[in-house]
């Protein structure tokens, strides 16, 4: 029975997809943070120089919650990641604030 498999029967939902997601997010994560990938190289003090490098800086207004979230909200916003993720393979210093 398909319901049974599912866990209906016992009143538990099967989780394991769920699950193996939340691991590759965590590992994923952990990866981009021990390789610092999301960090940009800022000056340390007001008279240090910044890097030569070209930069690329992307912002994006977060949605008013005066209404509902729809598919255009995250357009939007993956249009920014995207150019955020090419510009920065591309060697530029990126800031993108998430």
């Amino acid at each position: 029975n398909a319901a049974e498999e599912k866990g209906a029967s016992t009143g538990e939902e099967n989780t394991a997809r769920r699950d193996q997601l939340l691991e590759i997010q965590t590992y994923a994560q952990s990866k981009w943070a021990q390789e610092k990938i999301f960090e940009s190289n800022a000056p340390t003090n007001a008279t240090a120089k910044p890097a030569q490098a070209e930069k690329f800086f992307g912002n994006f207004p977060y949605p008013y919650m005066n209404g509902t979230l729809h598919l255009g909200h995250a357009f939007s916003l993956s249009k920014l990641e995207f150019a955020s993720a090419y510009h920065r393979l591309c060697g530029k210093n990126v800031l993108f604030p998430q």
